[in-house]
């Protein structure tokens, strides 16, 4: 790292943070944000830690904080708040936590086209994929979230309704 450090507070996305660093790789980049959102975190963090930081504004109490941050940052590591990694060591447990953990990334593609109320046909045109193949998808994605074939409900909308569950928990 060559000592330079850009800092911008607020509304400063991943993406402004990725094309400083594609533009001027030597410069460590901190963010300073009044929200505390581990899925921010994970994409700023995407291609690497090394000179960025992720810092939120409360947490800053003395001016030698933020120095030692724009430091380390300058120094080529990374800085993340501490409820930062509360929240993604959080998000990790829910996502291993979660029935979906069991399911394919395929698997999970067509549930959530499924979520989206399409029918099969419509699911193997949207992803490419024959009907016969998604309807193989399907009945893996019931097998692996526990549905059976009893008639009380319907397969499809309990695993919508595992899907919506595990969404409203993410959030």
């Amino acid at each position: 790292m060559s000592g330079s450090c850009a800092s911008r507070a607020g509304s400063a996305r991943p993406e402004a943070a990725h094309a400083i660093r594609r533009d001027y790789p030597q410069t460590g980049v901190v963010i300073l944000s009044q929200y505390s959102d581990a899925s921010y975190a994970v994409q700023l963090f995407r291609n690497g830690t090394a000179g960025l930081g992720y810092l939120l504004k409360a947490s800053i109490g003395e001016l030698d904080d933020l120095l030692h941050a724009l430091r380390e940052v300058t120094a080529g590591r990374s800085v993340v708040d501490a409820r930062v990694v509360e929240l993604l060591v959080e998000q990790r447990i829910r996502q291993a936590e979660s029935p979906l953990s069991r399911l394919a990334p395929r698997e999970l593609q067509v549930l959530t086209e499924i979520a989206e109320g399409k029918t099969n046909a419509a699911i193997g045109e949207s992803l490419h994929l024959s009907e016969s193949a998604i309807e193989k998808y399907v009945n893996a994605i019931f097998t692996k979230l526990g549905l059976s074939e009893e008639r009380k409900i319907s397969r499809r909308v309990g695993a919508v309704l595992v899907y919506l569950r595990d969404l409203d928990r993410r959030t």
